[in-house]
């Protein structure tokens, strides 16, 4: 149920925190994911929408060191017109890598399951404050409410990669999806879509819940309009050029 009485003070706030728990929410996934390969024993390193992961030793190797020397001057996203030469060098010392340092499947399932595991976690955790303060929350929704229903939309992602998928899919119909969720199926032996549906319905049900169940009725019309925008925007700035601005 919704009442359409819009709130400018309070939208202005929440979109705002929305926008910071967009860039909340990413680094703390990524940050899922690096927990797991550090308890595996990989060195990691992390980026403003992504983190890599390598063998002990790996970043400071002899080949490693000679093959970013090689390509110092290349963008890895125009691979393509690379000259040949150069793609034949840098190949031929990445399969030497690749003998050198084999990849651990399990290792990379499991690292690939805790970037999601700690969104859900996190989604789960803000339940349970709410769930603890259904009795107190009744009567005044305070701060920490407010904390526990951000805590608990962290289950949007789900949401968003999954809608976010169907898009390119439409685009493309050939292309391969590299999202934690595909990889996760793939992992598991299912069709690739079934985790990304499954984290999909998942992340609606939390996300409805909390919306038209949690969030006193007064508000609920400027919330839901203050974090569409401030979602994207958020979205938009730490991706565009925050992001890449710190982490360059």
């Amino acid at each position: 149920m919704l009442r359409f009485n819009f709130l400018p003070k309070f939208s202005i706030i929440i979109g705002l925190t929305f926008i910071l728990f967009t860039v909340i929410g990413t680094l703390s996934h990524e940050y899922g994911h690096i927990v797991v390969a550090k308890y595996f024993g990989y060195d990691t390193t992390l980026s403003y929408g992504s983190m890599n992961y390598f063998p002990e030793g790996y970043l400071n190797d002899v080949e490693v060191e000679e093959i970013n020397t090689l390509i110092q001057d290349y963008k890895p996203e125009n691979y393509e017109n690379w000259p040949n030469d150069l793609k034949q060098k840098a190949e031929a010392k990445s399969n030497k890598l690749r003998h050198k340092y084999p990849q651990n499947e399990t290792h990379s399932f499991w690292i690939g399951v805790g970037g999601p595991a700690q969104t859900m976690l996190t989604s789960f955790i803000g339940l349970l404050i709410l769930f603890f303060r259904r009795k107190k929350r009744k009567h005044q929704f305070k701060i920490i409410d407010w904390f526990a229903v951000f805590m608990s939309l962290f289950a949007l992602r789900e949401v968003f990669n999954f809608i976010d998928a169907l898009f390119v899919l439409i685009s493309n119909p050939e292309a391969n999806f590299n999202s934690d969720e595909f990889g996760i199926s793939t992992g598991l032996g299912c069709n690739e879509w079934v985790i990304p549906i499954l984290s999909f319905i998942l992340g609606m049900l939390i996300s409805c819940y909390v919306i038209f169940k949690i969030i006193p009725l007064k508000y609920r019309f400027s919330f839901i309009i203050a974090g569409f925008v401030g979602g994207i925007v958020g979205f938009a700035t730490w991706f565009g050029f925050l992001g890449p601005a710190l982490f360059n």
